[in-house]
């Protein structure tokens, strides 16, 4: 997760992206790991992707409120993006 947080801090959402679903093949319930390739799909311009995403790390997320709310704004700005 470091490394791709690194990576997305040095634009390079790819490799970032490629990072994240790596460690989720290992820790498939992890709902940050769901949560930041979210935000890397939305930042991309994949807002359906992105929507999908946070709605998966959502489900993981049990009682964490942090979570829950970024997972909330990642759907608001996706919908809101997919709006002509």
């Amino acid at each position: 997760m470091a490394l791709a947080d690194k990576q997305a801090a040095a634009g390079d959402n790819a490799s970032a992206a490629a990072q994240l679903e790596r460690a989720l093949r290992i820790r498939p319930q992890d709902p940050v790991l769901w949560q930041k390739l979210a935000w890397l799909r939305l930042q991309n311009g994949d807002f359906e992707q992105a929507a999908t995403l946070a709605a998966r790390s959502d489900s993981l997320a049990g009682n964490n409120t942090a979570v829950h709310e970024q997972n909330r704004r990642i759907v608001e700005l996706a919908r809101a993006r997919q709006r002509p």
